[in-house]
């Protein structure tokens, strides 16, 4: 049995940093850009998008006024059709409109968006729901994410009629052709999907195509700390990349990997939550609960052929935890890492075998069971 893949055009991309990189503070873990003291040769094109912050760096030859223009406007023409295709706060997006569908007839989309969603729907099935693109309606009932209700957690009633509306087996899709249109259908009218787990990674591949297409093999993309590395980074090797502790205060790192025609993504419980009594709820939902995720990870890290499926498994991984979690990452030929909060908040590592070894003395992660 073949694992989930995304089937898009999206090929690889490659990470670059001298210091350490606050990302946005909306974006749900946070990592930092990690290389040499020194720099040649790179077009940098930094700016916002989806709620977030992104970073293009450009390596290789050739890199005159001429490039960095095309550079630039492939990259705003590649971000504005994320945001036309999957934002959920454009209301003129394929997504928004498509949750406004009061309908079970199918809904024209494009090909990417098809394609994104479909990719969705079987991970969803391979992790038995641990994965739920339509669980958005209960994260806000528990006070996160768009139109959320803020003030007391939800009923028990008001979880089971959210989950009632949930489910991979609520959507239809049709992928299309390469360039041309597909379509979404849901079996019941009132669900919604969200794309937020996923969409940045996307975006970073779908970026990275269009680096691509200008013949640049030499890059890295970065959205909301979601990456796809290319190539080499400036003077060559591949790319490093700092995972950060995830602190509640203050900020530190946990490990550097090196990535090479990689896409990489993290999640974590530490920047979005909130105490409920003595309990620390997360943005993070188990849609097979309809409860945020108590005593799991602290945070994921996932490398993988793209950086749409490691932000998508990267989610995964805070429901399944580092046990079930690894385990199924691993089938499916993903590295993942899971970083928990062991005595007195201590931080201890447990990645699966298809994680790369740290590159920096002292920050290595256990591959103990």
């Amino acid at each position: 049995m073949a694992p989930p893949r995304l089937v898009l055009d999206a090929h690889t991309l490659r990470m670059i940093a001298i210091a350490f990189l606050l990302l946005s503070a909306l974006s749900i873990h946070r990592l930092w850009f990690a290389g040499g003291t020194e720099i040649r040769d790179v077009i940098a094109v930094d700016g916002e998008t989806m709620g977030t912050t992104f970073q293009i760096r450009v390596a290789g030859d050739g890199l005159d006024e001429r490039l960095e223009r095309d550079v630039r406007q492939v990259v705003a023409a590649r971000l504005g059709e994320i945001d036309r295709w999957m934002s959920t706060w454009n209301p003129e997006s394929e997504v928004s409109r498509f949750n406004a569908h009061d309908s079970s007839s199918p809904f024209a989309v494009s090909y990417e968006t098809a394609s994104v969603v479909a990719f969705a729907v079987e991970l969803c099935k391979w992790t038995t729901g641990a994965y739920d693109i339509s669980v958005g309606p209960l994260v806000a009932l528990w006070g996160f994410g768009n139109g959320a209700r803020v003030g007391q957690p939800p009923t028990e009633a008001e979880i089971e009629e959210a989950m009632s509306h949930m489910g991979a087996r609520l959507i239809r899709v049709g992928r299309g052709a390469p360039g041309g249109q597909g379509f979404l259908r849901k079996n019941d009218p009132t669900l919604q999907i969200d794309l937020s787990s996923i969409a940045k990674g996307f975006g970073a591949d779908h970026v990275a195509d269009g680096l691509f297409e200008l013949g640049r093999t030499d890059f890295m993309v970065e959205i909301g700390g979601e990456v796809y590395a290319a190539g080499e980074r400036p003077g060559g090797g591949p790319w490093r990349l700092a995972i950060e502790k995830p602190l509640d205060e203050g900020r530190a790192i946990q490990s550097i990997v090196e990535l090479s025609n990689q896409g990489m993504a993290s999640s974590g419980d530490y920047r979005i939550f909130y105490l409920d009594g003595d309990r620390r709820l997360s943005h993070t939902i188990d849609p097979r609960t309809g409860h945020p995720v108590e005593n799991g990870p602290a945070a994921t890290t996932v490398i993988a052929t793209t950086a749409a499926e490691a932000d998508a498994w990267a989610t995964a991984l805070m429901v399944l935890g580092e046990g079930e979690g690894l385990r199924l990452a691993e089938e499916w030929d993903v590295a993942g890492l899971v970083l928990t909060r062991g005595e007195a908040g201590a931080i201890e590592a447990k990645a699966n075998a298809l994680f790369p070894a740290t590159v920096a003395p002292g920050m290595s992660n256990s591959n103990a069971p």
